[in-house]
């Protein structure tokens, strides 16, 4: 009688062992509702429809968090082209908008105002560029 296993059958138990244990792993735990994911902050003030300052480019690594902070004077959506993220801002609240850098270019960031006639695509003035690069 052969009292030693064969050797498929202790891989077998090995992998059935790894998979229980990433089954029954305790979740990650996850943010609290309203915070703002970890990455570096680009803080960005709107005053009169346009980026105080001007439009300057921020550049980033790809891979890179990346988290914006908005304040605007007036209702406004901001959208990062390339990437499907946007946040609504409101006078006087300051709004994030959080992304990973994982598309290497050139991306403009736009405000999509409220004052567009019904049916038609309103005024976008470009906020910033958002310049991601390889390494």
């Amino acid at each position: 009688m052969n009292l030693m296993p064969a050797p498929r059958n202790c891989l077998a138990a090995a992998g059935l062992i790894v998979a229980m244990a990433a089954v029954s792993a305790p979740p990650a735990p996850s943010q609290p509702a309203g915070a703002t994911p970890p990455g570096r902050v680009i803080d960005l003030r709107i005053v009169g429809r346009k980026p105080e300052g001007g439009a300057r480019t921020v550049r980033a690594v790809r891979g890179e968090p990346l988290v914006i902070r908005i304040r605007s004077d007036e209702k406004l959506s901001v959208h990062v082209h390339g990437y499907d993220v946007r946040a609504d801002v409101k006078p006087g609240a300051a709004a994030s908008l959080a992304l990973v850098a994982r598309h290497a270019g050139r991306f403009p960031v736009t405000a999509h105002l409220d004052d567009a006639k019904p049916g038609r695509h309103g005024a976008e003035p470009t906020l910033l560029y958002l310049e991601v690069h390889p390494e």
